[in-house]
């Protein structure tokens, strides 16, 4: 049995819809919410740690902390600023029909694509180095793997 064109045509919209845009927002604000919650955690574990051990090296401890929270939050804002092209690109065809492949505005679309492809990339390209930068067990087990012996 053949759907009928429009039927297809709305189907083809909404998992569009879904799919594309849905997820992809879901998916954003699931990572904002996490981070929000491993900071508050961390600081509420500095705070813990803080209160329970009085005679320990807390200065160093609040540093770790501190460089973790930076580094997740770093993290969190570089995947927000690569993913807003995406959903840009994914969101834009929703309400300007124009802008799909098979309309005027093709080359515009396209483009928008591998724009937003290539931000994904970045976002993968960049976790590597802010590991490296913030990281120093991180940065010691890199060093140590890849030294010549």
């Amino acid at each position: 049995m053949r759907l009928e064109t429009p039927l297809r045509y709305i189907l083809s919209r909404a998992l569009f819809a879904y799919y594309g845009t849905i997820l992809h927002f879901t998916a954003l604000i699931v990572v904002w919410i996490c981070t929000l919650f491993l900071v508050l955690g961390l600081k509420r574990k500095a705070v813990t740690r803080k209160e329970t051990f009085k005679n320990s090296t807390i200065k160093e401890d609040k540093q770790r902390d501190l460089r973790v929270i930076k580094t997740v939050f770093l993290l969190a804002v570089t995947f927000l600023a690569c993913s807003i092209p995406a959903l840009i690109t994914l969101l834009v065809p929703q309400f300007e029909p124009e802008f799909e492949s098979t309309r005027a505005l093709a080359r515009i679309n396209r483009v928008s694509h591998m724009i937003s492809n290539l931000m994904m990339q970045v976002n993968s390209c960049t976790n590597f180095f802010i590991f490296l930068y913030m990281g120093s067990k991180f940065r010691q087990t890199f060093l140590t793997l890849f030294r010549k012996q």
